[in-house]
């Protein structure tokens, strides 16, 4: 299909719910929109819509080429924008939560970066582990690293990267390190990550890559990455830890990585907004910004 009026056409006549709304919402008559659905219809060989007088209904295949074409115009739109926008100079100002792990390992730079770029961008951070409220609270939007995306339908995330995370433990603990995690479990503390209202556990995948989640009894709860290394460098427990922050550390016997049947997964770092209908173009512009700086960690 070398023409996507057609397809536009096709969407607003379905979007409207008939070709006599369509009418009015468009401007155009009601023997153009048809024209322009017929030559869709002939072009894929098959019939979008129902003809009735009385009702206005989708065929199956009107309702997934429908659904579909949601997707890409959306996406379409956004890539406009998203020029648009890099071709304007952003200003105002963005809010915005980031945990200090993130900040210090990957976008600290990049984000004082922009500011030296885009000059007339104010930003007001929040460098903390805290659960913001995106939707009563004044923030734009919040950066997370986690091994699963799983918001609520109103939320919008935006991977920017990924972090491979390692289960590591100090030399000290070799011999506890057994054929299976569990069984280790049985030998040697753990240190975990402390979050808010949750009982302590892993979320591993198994050999079959299969999710599996682990309870646990942490010896030491630490919601800070540099304490969390810092505690199992000094062989407070096994901890699981981005493996950029201890990968000096088992290259020179510091640590040793245990490989055992079940393993971490990667951690996908992510912003995470309310959508961008709305949005104001300095958060559209640094969030655009960040998804292109980040490519390297994806």
């Amino acid at each position: 299909m070398h023409d996507l009026n057609s397809l536009k056409i096709f969407l607003e006549v379905v979007n409207a719910g008939g070709y006599t709304a369509a009418h009015r919402k468009t401007g155009q008559s009601r023997a153009t929109l048809s024209r322009h659905v017929t030559e869709l219809e002939t072009a894929l060989g098959a019939r979008l819509i129902e003809r009735s007088t009385r009702s206005f209904k989708l065929t199956e295949q009107g309702r997934i080429l429908h659904d579909r074409s949601l997707d890409i115009f959306a996406q379409l739109d956004d890539a406009v924008a998203m020029v648009e926008n890099l071709q304007r100079e952003p200003s105002g100002v963005v809010r915005a939560a980031i945990p200090p792990s993130l900040m210090q390992l990957h976008l600290g730079d990049e984000v004082m970066r922009y500011m030296q770029i885009h000059t007339q961008v104010r930003m007001e951070l929040e460098i903390s582990n805290r659960q913001v409220d995106l939707q009563n609270e004044d923030v734009d939007f919040v950066i997370r690293a986690r091994s699963q995306m799983d918001y609520p339908q109103h939320f919008v995330p935006v991977v920017l990267g990924t972090m491979p995370l390692r289960l590591v433990v100090h030399p000290r603990w070799a011999t506890a390190i057994k054929g299976s995690l569990h069984e280790t479990l049985e030998h040697a503390p753990v240190i975990a990550w402390k979050t808010s209202n949750t009982q302590p556990s892993w979320q591993l995948i198994a050999q079959d890559g299969l999710p599996v989640e682990v309870p646990l009894r942490p010896r030491l709860l630490v919601n800070d990455l540099a304490t969390l290394r810092q505690a199992a460098l000094q062989g407070i427990g096994m901890a699981i830890i981005p493996e950029i922050y201890v990968r000096n550390a088992i290259d020179q016997g510091e640590l040793i990585e245990v490989a055992l049947d079940l393993q971490a997964p990667a951690s996908i770092i992510h912003a995470v907004h309310l959508g961008r209908k709305g949005m104001r173009p300095a958060v559209r512009h640094l969030l655009d910004w960040l998804k292109d700086v980040t490519q390297h960690l994806r």
